[in-house]
């Protein structure tokens, strides 16, 4: 891995865990506005003041640069969402257990990467 994961952005260490969760259910790759709903959904369960509500131009910067990290992965053309949409689709790059052991210690993310680990 490219990445040391605890010295992302806290929005990056959000995103990450979104796209975890997202992995471990089976519904990536996905693409950003999967991702934004999935990322506000997690942030209401977890009602932590710490991390607050992230924007869809947040969530599109993290994850571009998660996929510079080599943290997640866009999928190839083929892959891509349906017809005419043009909209990328990513993949958790690395291993669910590194994400959620690296994140579990965390302050600001530990009650997310809690909720991401009992799913």
């Amino acid at each position: 891995m490219s990445a040391d994961i605890t010295s992302l952005s806290l929005t990056g260490r959000v995103v990450l865990l979104t796209v975890t969760h997202l992995s471990q259910a089976d519904e990536t790759p996905a693409h950003t506005g999967q991702v934004i709903r999935a990322n506000a959904d997690h942030l209401d369960a977890v009602e932590a003041d710490t991390l607050g509500k992230v924007s869809e131009a947040e969530v599109s910067r993290a994850l571009n640069r998660l996929e510079d990290e080599g943290l997640v992965e866009m999928a190839s053309q083929s892959e891509r969402s349906p017809v005419g949409k043009g909209r990328p689709v990513y993949s958790l790059a690395v291993n669910t257990e590194t994400v959620l052991e690296d994140l579990a210690d965390d302050d600001d993310v530990a009650p997310l990467a809690e909720r991401v680990a009992d799913h």
